[in-house]
């Protein structure tokens, strides 16, 4: 009975992340450590707390942030809750007519069928515009629609993150490969690090929690492919604070600026959307605008126009491979 009690507490606290987060808000980092969590693990949280429970100028719009996040806590733990979602399923069309002409429908589903709809549509829309360069990124996603190419197709491609092994440090790039000095003064490749370390995954990518994502190994030898592969995993959400949008819907962000001397490597790369990919500050010497992001110590981060460092805290970052990899 005892131990049945325990993983129903251990259940408890997994479903309510914001009662955890206002629980610990104002403790001293010190006081978590010694609970047995990894100071950047405890660092992540405090961070995450002041977000929800810290002082800030718009108070109902934070408030309105912890009540939406503890009614989807509350929605999550009932029974058949994806059952539930798929039973809320709706499309209403408008029946308004503006002066130029169109009307607007809405669409609500479960989180899954939506993404995986809108994954779909956005293929097709971006061929669309490489034949076509003049349609807009709007105007393309509706033409994928109507020809037919919102049909979820959810793929799930298994990615494993390995955190790099304090044995093992990153030596130089070598072309498409990394190679890497081992403390007993021999050097080995990445490839043959990840054979050892894990079984045949399609795709393992290594990560350092200093310095950020290294280098992809899978089936294929695509380097593009391979890089945006690498950044989705390591952000999960576009990098621009505030924003939602999934890595895999984002484009792949020159830090420094191509035409501006910039390097296509994996360092030199973060997933930001179209919106913000087209507001960051490519040039970090000119007056601010937007603000631009860089690469500090692994984490990518926004500095804006105000001289103030963000990072887009939303809690599914905890899950991204940049998060997974500082655990260690």
């Amino acid at each position: 009975m005892a131990a049945m009690n325990l993983i129903d507490m251990l259940r408890a606290v997994q479903s309510q992340g914001m009662g955890l987060l206002e629980a610990v808000h104002r403790m001293p980092k010190t006081e978590l450590t010694a609970l047995g969590l990894a100071g950047s693990t405890a660092g992540r949280w405090l961070r995450l707390a002041d977000v929800f429970f810290g002082p800030t100028r718009r108070r109902r719009a934070q408030a309105d942030a912890v009540a939406a996040a503890r009614v989807r806590e509350l929605n999550r733990a009932v029974d058949n809750a994806e059952a539930r979602a798929h039973a809320r399923r709706s499309l209403k069309g408008g029946k308004n007519t503006d002066a130029r002409g169109c009307r607007t429908f809405t669409v609500t589903g479960p989180e899954r069928v939506i993404a995986a709809t809108l994954a779909a549509i956005e293929k097709a829309a971006r061929r669309l515009r490489r034949d076509n360069p003049r349609l807009s990124y709007e105007q393309a996603m509706f033409d994928a629609l109507l020809a037919g190419h919102g049909q979820p197709q959810e793929k799930l491609t298994p990615h494993v993150v390995i955190g790099l092994p304090d044995w093992a440090t990153l030596l130089r790039d070598d072309g498409d490969e990394s190679v890497f000095a081992l403390t007993d003064g021999t050097t080995i490749t990445g490839a043959e690090l990840v054979s050892r370390l894990m079984d045949d995954f399609h795709l393992v990518g290594l990560y350092d929690p200093c310095t950020g994502p290294i280098n992809l190994y899978g089936s294929r030898r695509q380097s593009n492919a391979k890089q945006s592969a690498l950044l989705a995993a390591e952000a999960i959400l576009c990098d621009w604070p505030g924003c939602t949008t999934a890595a895999d819907q984002a484009q792949d962000h020159h830090i420094a600026a191509w035409r501006a001397g910039g390097h296509t490597n994996i360092r030199n790369l973060a997933k930001l959307c179209r919106k913000h990919n087209g507001d960051n500050d490519d040039d970090p010497n000119a007056p601010p605008r937007n603000g631009r992001v860089e690469r500090e110590g692994g984490d990518v981060v926004h500095h804006g126009p105000d001289g103030v460092t963000r990072r887009n805290t939303h809690p599914i970052k905890n899950l991204s491979a940049r998060a997974l990899a500082a655990r260690r």
